[in-house]
């Protein structure tokens, strides 16, 4: 561990200069790294790529992470590839980011999947910090990792909070807890027999009740008996999207769909394309 006390620790500031959205104050070590802004596309919203140089989560690691969006900065943010937790036989795994959200900015975050191996314990924690006229789209995939034996769901648990807050108001407390030691989570009320888990956050001065419904049409193609999927709207101005299957392309296919559509339809422009494979 780093002698700050963190595994790995990122501070990252977006501003906009007037005409695009440049990285201002940008600080990393030890385990975690962010590469230099691409503007794909032409666009005027760069694109950084957040980097675990260890490539996985080991016992006891402690990681931390600061992102703030001023005002009517946008910019996308992705990992490098999934974030997969080892066995963590001794102490598990926690990660804490905070995203601030200035006035009329745009956080974009498609996350890779977070794959527990055998005996994973993993927690992340994040607090979204909106002004009411910020955006973010936001997601996160839970998958089976590998076990010798070919088992599904023999990490020991894992743990995704969510806190929303806008203009220091909490309006979205999530906590997902999958923990295989105290319950059968393929079950009915968990997975329902599913092995993967998506989900979805969008918070924006655009989403109402219309928007939902349009959402639904937008995934309802993809609804049967091999793929789960719920649109519900937010005690404030935003929607979540949940997401059961059997694999995480049909999830990332999903994801891609619904970013394209509300990046398409209230923010006219098109979603990035970030597969890395």
């Amino acid at each position: 561990m780093a002698i700050s006390g963190w595994t790995g620790e990122l501070d990252l500031t977006f501003k906009h200069d007037g005409t695009r959205t440049i990285n201002g104050k940008t600080y990393f070590q030890g385990g975690l790294k962010v590469l230099r802004p691409s503007y794909l596309n032409a666009s005027p919203h760069p694109t950084m790529f957040l980097i675990n140089l260890g490539g996985g989560f080991v016992d006891g690691d402690r990681y931390r992470m600061n992102i703030h969006y001023e005002k009517q900065a946008h910019a996308v943010l992705t990992n490098q590839g999934a974030t997969i937790v080892f066995k963590t036989m001794e102490d598990c795994v926690k990660q804490y980011q905070t995203f601030t959200l200035d006035a009329d900015s745009f956080m974009e975050y498609i996350g890779d999947p977070i794959i527990g191996y055998t005996h994973a314990k993993f927690f992340q924690s994040n607090q979204f910090k909106l002004a009411r006229t910020a955006t973010m789209f936001y997601t996160d995939i839970l998958t089976p990792g590998y076990d010798k034996e070919g088992r599904m769901f023999k990490y020991d648990y894992l743990h995704l909070l969510n806190e929303i807050y806008v203009e220091d108001t909490l309006v979205v407390y999530d906590n997902l807890r999958l923990d295989t030691q105290k319950n059968e989570v393929a079950h009915i009320g968990y997975m329902e027999g599913f092995t993967h888990l998506g989900s979805c956050f969008y918070i924006s001065p655009h989403v109402n009740q219309k928007c939902v419904e349009a959402v639904r049409e937008v995934v309802e193609k993809h609804i049967s008996e091999t793929c789960r999927i719920g649109v519900t709207l937010l005690p404030t101005h935003g929607l979540t999207v949940r997401i059961l299957a059997h694999s995480t392309d049909v999830i990332n296919r999903i994801i891609h769909e619904v970013h394209q559509f509300v990046m398409a339809t209230y923010h006219e422009e098109d979603a990035q394309f970030l597969r890395k494979y």
